[in-house]
């Protein structure tokens, strides 16, 4: 394929992706640090007064519990500090719907710090717009497409941007003309980043299209556990009584490098306690890494370490760790959100250099498509993303997470300008 070629594909792909690329790089610098800023807005939530001495967790935690009798299996997270407070989450019914609580527990007194709906947070609206664009299953595989194409726009820039350094030096940027300029700055700039923006398309494409294709390509996923046995019926498994300092020293002696606990207690009558966590400084999702307890005994009955499983699993693992940064701590996670800014920088700035390419041959086969014209189309653009955006969050509060209302909203806004855009074209060329 002849150069000429391959800038054609470089930029048509960018151009029918730039949009989506721009706002996810630009989301996803945020959602890199979803947790700590939900940690920074929250504190009366998540921090506590240290004690010399803890109070009963088992009966603060079955407190809880009983002040919803119509849950059914629930989570426990431990205190991962001294300073820290227990959450218990669960799915329960408030006014006909499902809501996913998260309870915050003082684990010294025993005090309630607070309540709230995983769905309203600021962690999971974050991550929504980045991960699905507030569109549900089809907004994570449209994020899937989008980073197919980023990949494939990537791949293609290679070649072309090797090329243009043999014409001139690496990092001089030419300042007489802005198209030069902005087109140097994209070149080199997207040169010195590629490495890093291939790993976040191909992760991200992954990860957006995980829902459609993980099963048909590799089946569930690996190392998880399937109970074969179920000793008692599913309403004792509910309500069965858990020591939960007495399973914290199990997983300690049993898998000692286990961090940042989350405790999935069953309710299908296995009897079973999956305690999940993170080994620290490892590139793998977060807390996939995990060990079942028999509730009665808290004997061992599966273990999942992924240092010692095969190439797939270590694959499989890594891709929502190498995508969000989220293994080597904040140092990484600035690294990270740089990308996200650049990666947004990089679709701005090669729209702009394409626009000021074409723009004589625009303006004399469509005179309507001026300069102004061009500034008000994208306006209006942004302002219908602005009125989705404020659209969804006020669904925070919804049952699922997702924002059916977004959809058709969305759809009727694009046919509206596209129907605005054909009549005026029209009227113009008559």
């Amino acid at each position: 394929m002849n150069k000429k070629k391959l800038w054609m594909w470089h930029s048509w792909l960018g151009l029918y992706t730039g949009l989506v690329i721009c706002i996810l790089s630009f989301t996803g610098a945020l959602a890199v640090f979803k947790i700590e800023i939900d940690h920074m807005l929250n504190t009366d939530l998540f921090y506590v007064s240290p004690k010399e001495e803890m109070g009963d967790i088992n009966y603060h935690i079955q407190k809880v519990l009983n002040n919803y009798p119509d849950h059914k299996s629930y989570k426990v997270e431990p205190a991962p500090a001294k300073d820290r407070s227990w959450k218990v989450s669960f799915s329960t019914k408030e006014n006909d719907n499902r809501v996913a609580k998260e309870i915050f527990i003082d684990p010294y007194t025993g005090k309630v710090l607070g309540e709230r709906d995983m769905y309203k947070t600021v962690a999971f609206f974050i991550r929504n717009i980045h991960v699905r664009l507030f569109e549900g299953l089809y907004g994570r595989q449209w994020v899937g497409l989008a980073g197919i194409c980023m990949f494939l726009s990537l791949v293609i820039s290679i070649p072309l941007y090797f090329d243009f350094t043999k014409k001139q030096k690496f990092g001089k940027v030419r300042t007489k003309r802005s198209r030069q300029k902005w087109a140097d700055l994209h070149k080199f700039i997207g040169l010195a980043t590629i490495v890093m923006h291939l790993i976040l398309a191909l992760t991200g494409a992954w990860l957006g299209l995980q829902p459609k294709i993980q099963k048909p390509l590799i089946g569930e996923r690996p190392g998880i556990f399937q109970p074969s046995e179920f000793p008692i019926s599913t309403e004792e498994d509910i309500h069965f009584p858990i020591d939960f300092i007495e399973v914290l020293t199990t997983v300690k002696q049993e898998f000692p490098e286990l961090e940042n606990l989350r405790m999935n207690i069953s309710s299908n009558g296995s009897r079973s306690i999956s305690v999940f966590g993170d080994i620290p400084y490892l590139p793998y999702e977060r807390q996939t890494n995990f060990i079942v307890l028999d509730k009665a005994s808290l004997t061992p009955l599966h273990l999942l370490d992924i240092r010692k499983t095969g190439l797939g699993s270590h694959i499989f693992y890594m891709q929502e760790a190498l995508h969000f940064g989220d293994f080597l701590g904040i140092g990484l996670k600035v690294f990270y959100c740089l990308m996200g800014l650049i990666g947004g920088f990089l679709s701005i700035s090669g729209f702009f250099i394409y626009y000021k390419r074409t723009e004589k041959k625009r303006i004399q086969k469509f005179p309507q498509f001026t300069t102004k014209n061009i500034i008000g189309v994208f306006t209006i653009l942004c302002l219908g993303l602005f009125t989705l955006i404020a659209i969804s969050s006020t669904t925070w509060g919804a049952n699922t997470p997702t924002s059916d209302i977004t959809s058709p909203m969305f759809y009727v806004f694009i046919l509206i300008y596209f129907i605005y855009r054909t009549i005026r074209s029209y009227k113009n060329r008559k």
